[in-house]
């Protein structure tokens, strides 16, 4: 009966032992750095960048001009990541329609070399290509019905940009300004937006917002003026047919 107590204090006396040990060891080993491998870091930066969204490269189709596409390309290509042969890839597989056809109708010089396949895209696909063609339609341009003056201006700055591709941002600034008046199609609107001598397209812009909403306004309170003299005209017109019969009454009398 006497031996139960030591050999219960013996049994826990090593269990604290092992424990003191195992701490010991894990504490070694998280000094010298053996707790956390090259390999386990790299699996748990794999295992992050599965997990993170990934953008979702554009499609180049004939019809979105390709600096657009470009533009859009690239962005997605520094958030995912890419390296140059991926850009490859991805780009390849963005191309549809009769896009596609470039990578059968060009040998591998061109379609296993990032580089010239851009370029080939740009030359084939470029706005540089058609800008002859936007400079008819810029100068041709003009505000459709219940067309707003943001819609418009949007469009003639996309039509400067590709007609106008070598020109520095101030001269197209410029032009793009004298165009959006042209396209305002109202002489005596633009008067009054050149009167206050816009310096770029966004300040035309901004000039033009401000009188259509003033011209609206007083458009407003004139309709409103002749409702009211309407009314008076019309209330007197009835007064007077409805005192006519009286009157008749008393000369009558």
């Amino acid at each position: 009966m006497k031996q139960r107590p030591k050999s219960r204090a013996s049994a826990q006396k090593k269990k604290t032992l092992q424990k003191k040990r195992s701490m010991k060891k894990t504490e070694a080993e998280e000094d010298n750095g053996s707790g956390s491998s090259p390999s386990s870091e790299d699996e748990e930066t794999a295992a992050i960048a599965k997990l993170k969204h990934l953008l979702k490269p554009p499609k180049l189709d004939g019809v979105k001009l390709f600096e657009t596409f470009w533009a859009q390309f690239k962005n997605c290509a520094k958030h995912n990541q890419w390296n140059k042969r991926q850009k490859l890839v991805y780009l390849r597989t963005s191309l549809e329609e009769d896009v596609a056809n470039i990578l059968w109708d060009y040998g591998e010089e061109v379609t296993e070399s990032l580089s010239s396949l851009t370029k080939t895209l740009k030359r084939r696909f470029g706005g540089k290509v058609q800008a002859d063609k936007y400079r008819i339609e810029t100068r041709n341009r003009r505000r459709k019905t219940e067309e707003s003056l943001q819609s418009l201006h949007v469009d003639i700055r996309r039509l400067a940009a590709l007609a106008f591709p070598s020109l520095d941002h101030q001269t197209r600034e410029t032009i793009s300004c004298d165009y959006f008046l042209d396209a305002l199609a109202d002489p005596d609107f633009v008067l009054k937006v050149r009167e206050r001598h816009p310096e770029d397209l966004d300040s035309a812009l901004r000039i033009a917002l401000q009188l259509e909403v003033w011209t609206k306004e007083v458009d407003r309170l004139r309709s409103e003026k002749m409702q009211e003299k309407s009314e008076v005209k019309r209330t007197r017109e009835v007064t007077k047919t409805d005192v006519a019969p009286f009157a008749r009454a008393n000369e009558a009398i």
